[in-house]
C-alpha cells in the first residue's frame, strides 16, 4: 500500500477515500482482507484511532465486513438492498408524486421485459410459474399479493441478465409498493393483476418481445386506470404508508 501524506480533516475521512478508492478500483478485491489497523496507521502515519474511524465508515457503508466472531475486515460486494433503502428514502424525502413514479416504471419495465424475453431462463421461468401459483391462491390477500407482484417484476428483471437494469429499478420499486398496496385496498384489481401477469409470463416463456412489452404496458396503465376509478390523487407526493 502506498505511504500517502495526509493534511486535511478529517483524517478519517481521508483514510476513508484512499481505501475506497482502493476497493473500487479493484486493487482491493471483493475477498481480500483489509491490512490491520495498526499496519495502516503506521504506513499513513496517523493515529490508528483515525483508521479505526475510516474502517467503521467503510463497515457502515457495506464496502466491508466481518466475518462472525472474526476481527479481520473482508472487502465486499455493497448489499443491494442497502442501496435500494437509499434510494428509496431519498425519493419518499424529495416527495415525488406518484405520476412521476408511474411514468418511471413504466419505461423502465417495458425496457427491462423486453431485454428479459431474449435472455430469460429456464429456471427463472420455473420460479414465476411458482409466484403466479402462489398469486392465483392468494387472490383474496392483499398483502401477499402486493409481495407476490412485487416478487414477479424483480424475477423478471434478473431476467434481463443485466445488473445495471436490476439495480435501477430496486430502489424505484420500493417506493412505489406502497401505492400498489394503497389501490389494492380500494379496488378488487387481482384478478386483473393475475391475468396480466400470466401474459408477460407467456411471452417471455415463448421469447416473444413484442407480447411482452404490450403486456407490460398495459399492466402499468391499468395502474393509473384504477387510480383514477378509485378517486385517488395521482399527482400527490407517494406515502410511506400504504394506508
Amino acid at each position: 500500500m502506498p505511504n500517502t501524506a495526509l493534511q486535511r480533516d478529517p483524517l478519517y475521512r481521508q483514510i476513508y477515500k484512499i481505501l475506497e478508492v482502493q476497493i473500487l478500483n479493484n486493487e482491493l478485491k471483493v475477498g481480500d482482507t483489509l491490512p490491520a489497523e495498526q499496519a495502516l496507521a503506521d504506513n499513513l502515519q496517523v493515529h490508528r484511532s483515525s483508521v479505526r474511524e475510516a474502517m467503521r465508515l467503510l463497515e457502515e457503508n457495506g464496502l466491508v465486513e466481518r466475518k462472525p466472531g472474526g476481527k479481520k475486515l473482508i472487502v465486499r460486494s455493497p448489499d443491494r438492498d442497502k442501496i435500494s433503502s437509499r434510494i428509496s428514502n431519498t425519493l419518499f424525502m424529495e416527495e415525488v408524486t406518484v405520476s412521476e413514479l408511474y411514468e418511471a416504471i413504466r419505461i423502465i419495465d417495458a425496457e427491462i421485459a423486453t431485454v428479459a424475453a431474449g435472455k430469460i431462463s429456464a429456471k427463472l421461468l420455473n420460479k414465476m410459474e411458482e409466484n403466479l401459483r402462489q398469486t392465483e391462491a392468494n387472490l383474496g390477500d392483499n398483502d401477499a399479493l402486493g409481495e407476490l407482484d412485487f416478487e414477479f417484476h424483480r424475477l423478471i428483471a434478473e431476467g434481463s441478465c443485466n445488473r445495471v437494469l436490476q439495480l435501477s429499478r430496486l430502489g424505484i420499486a420500493h417506493v412505489f409498493l406502497p401505492a400498489v398496496n394503497r389501490l389494492m385496498r380500494q379496488l378488487d384489481v387481482n384478478q386483473r393483476l393475475l391475468d396480466a401477469h400470466l401474459q408477460i409470463y407467456r411471452g417471455l416463456r415463448d421469447h416473444n418481445p413484442e407480447q411482452v412489452r404490450t403486456w407490460v404496458l398495459k399492466h402499468t396503465d391499468d395502474f393509473v386506470r384504477g387510480y383514477e376509478v378509485a378517486g385517488l390523487d395521482i399527482n400527490a407526493p407517494v406515502s410511506f404508508s400504504d394506508q
